[in-house]
């Protein structure tokens, strides 16, 4: 770390000279996050970051690529914006609590201070446990994490953790009860298998257009889904309001948003949350969803939605059924290290850790 450094040095690559020390905070933090699992007894995994049928996202564009066949043929290969799709085949498989350190993808992308097209992720299964147990996980974690570099590190970025659901920062920031609106429409009652379920968007739709009209934000298209309603209301009017003072956990996210993250009962919620650091979005955790109804139902819809957008590639896929079949109860997060690092480094951006910089690597 820059508060704790073994002696920087630079070196050359063709034309461009390298400051040193952020690798050698990277490697420091990847032996501290392997340490702090194998502790714990969890095995490291190594997976493919290429699938022919990845996870459908809707709201995430990935890079697509082509496999030749021998016969001349093709087929579209993606790479993977995170490596659940495997992990969660091992967990069927019968492998126990796992951890990967690996690198991630995501196009359409926009370069700015905190995002890029290829990043490294950390993620992690812990089995028989729910999203709130790994709030714990995660508050250790960043104690190891912060541990590394010298002098006393901010508040902000350091346990403990305040903890906020979205009700409460919805009621505080935006001034009215998310929890009631989702209610009144049903959501409460009605999980995405439902028959009902479509009925009950429709109605948040309209409830949540109202929400937009009261605070003078425009009403947006027709095509807006009530998720991308919701979205609008929670970017523009909770979460630049978020607290930054230290480190916040914003947990029960509304169902309403297609996620793989499972339902709280007789709630509109979903078992989730995600840390912010210093009013970074860093880590993202759910509880995972295994019930065969529900996965075939995102699966559907949200690859209905990926077609719409034009990639008509994707093939058929037994992952739903493999997942229900065999993954036990158990609860993901996925930490974005290169944010968590430069957080720790007291950064401002990731600029001080792109050793190859991305404006250099791409051409227009």
């Amino acid at each position: 770390m820059n508060r704790r450094s073994s002696g920087g040095f630079s070196f050359i690559i063709g034309s461009m000279a390298f400051n040193a020390t952020a690798l050698q905070d990277k490697s420091r933090l990847n032996r501290v996050i392997r340490e702090f699992f194998d502790d714990m007894d969890y095995l490291e995994a190594d997976s493919p970051v290429l699938a022919e049928t990845p996870i459908p996202e809707s709201h995430i564009e990935l890079f697509r690529t082509e496999r030749r066949h021998a016969d001349g043929s093709s087929s579209p290969m993606y790479l993977l914006p995170s490596p659940e799709l495997w992990l969660k085949k091992l967990l069927a498989a019968g492998a126990p609590s796992l951890y990967q350190i690996g690198k991630c993808f995501r196009n359409g992308e926009q370069l700015d201070r905190w995002h890029r097209l290829e990043f490294t992720m950390l993620e992690w299964y812990a089995l028989e446990s729910s999203a709130d147990d790994n709030i714990t996980v995660m508050e250790n974690l960043l104690g190891a994490c912060t541990g590394m570099a010298e002098g006393e590190m901010p508040a902000r970025i350091t346990a403990p953790f305040r903890i906020m659901t979205m009700e409460e920062s919805f009621n505080e920031f935006a001034g009215f009860s998310l929890e009631k609106d989702l209610r009144d429409a049903g959501l409460a009652d009605h999980s995405p298998s439902d028959a009902g379920f479509q009925s009950v968007r429709a109605e948040l739709s309209s409830i949540l257009g109202v929400r937009l009209a009261e605070r003078g934000l425009p009403a947006g298209s027709g095509n807006e889904t009530p998720d991308d309603l919701f979205h609008r209301l929670f970017l523009t009017l909770v979460e630049e309001q978020l607290p930054a003072d230290a480190p916040l956990v914003l947990k029960d996210w509304p169902q309403l948003v297609p996620t793989l993250a499972r339902r709280v009962p007789g709630t509109p919620w979903a078992e989730r949350w995600e840390l912010y650091l210093g009013g970074v979005e860093v880590a993202n955790c759910y509880g995972e969803e295994n019930s065969l109804e529900e996965l075939e139902t995102y699966w559907r819809s949200e690859t209905a939605l990926v077609s719409a957008d034009g990639d008509t590639g994707r093939s058929e896929s037994d992952w739903p059924v493999q997942v229900a079949k065999g993954m036990p109860s158990c609860s993901g997060a996925a930490v974005g290290l290169d944010r968590l690092l430069a957080l720790v480094r007291g950064d401002e951006d990731l600029r001080g850790l792109d050793l190859f910089p991305i404006h250099d690597m791409i051409r227009r």
